[in-house]
């Protein structure tokens, strides 16, 4: 399962919710959960909508989906 979508069960917060609540566009979330790039291939306005989403800092959840994508490789 990818980074992104194991942040966002994790979180409690559903692609249609982060969608809902910050505008983004359902297939542009569902393209960066698809992505084989994990989280190098996330945008800004990608972090800054499941920030919105889960009223955090674009920051914090920047570095939690580092620190779950480096515990995930080791």
């Amino acid at each position: 399962m990818n980074v992104i979508q194991q942040y966002l069960d994790q979180n409690n917060v559903t692609r249609y919710k982060v969608s809902k609540l910050s505008g983004l566009g359902q297939t542009t979330l569902k393209a960066a959960v698809d992505s084989k790039n994990g989280i190098d291939g996330l945008t800004g306005k990608v972090i800054k909508s499941i920030a919105i989403a889960l009223d955090k800092t674009p920051g914090t959840v920047l570095d939690e989906l580092i620190e779950m994508e480096h515990n995930a490789i080791e």
